[in-house]
């Protein structure tokens, strides 16, 4: 007596596969966070993490050199989705003067800096951080 195969043999499986479809292309993480030291800008463009405690001074000279500004409101590393500020936004930012973040705890609150390739940048502020009428 003969034992019934009950699949597909493993030669079938594996024809099968090979002719299935590739999968999708995952669409690249667009504007946020992936990781603890990469970025995203609403572009596409990368950014690797430079600085984690950017000082106010410093903030303000960046972004009045022309980096993007970002903010996670809540501090969740981007979970939740990051705030891009548009030109407006940021020149009331430079207007108003240097950041103050405040200091809480936990070492959430904080500015950082990114860069690209290109060498543009991106001034990150998260969470608690005052910034003229903008971030609040």
């Amino acid at each position: 007596m003969t034992r019934k195969r009950r699949g597909p043999t493993f030669a079938q499986v594996v024809q099968e596969l090979r002719e299935a479809p590739a999968a999708p292309v995952a669409e690249p993480p667009v504007g946020r966070m992936v990781g603890p030291d990469q970025l995203y800008d609403p572009r596409g463009h990368r950014f690797q993490r430079v600085a984690r405690d950017l000082s106010p001074a410093v903030a303000l000279a960046e972004v009045t050199a022309g980096a993007q500004v970002a903010w996670d409101r809540c501090g969740c590393a981007g979970c939740c989705g990051l705030d891009w500020l548009d030109a407006q936004h940021v020149a009331r930012l430079v207007a108003a003067g240097a950041p103050s973040p405040r200091r809480r705890r936990d070492p959430v609150s904080h500015l950082s800096a990114w860069e690209a390739d290109d060498g543009s940048v991106v001034v990150l502020a998260v969470a608690d951080v005052r910034w003229g009428d903008v971030l609040a």
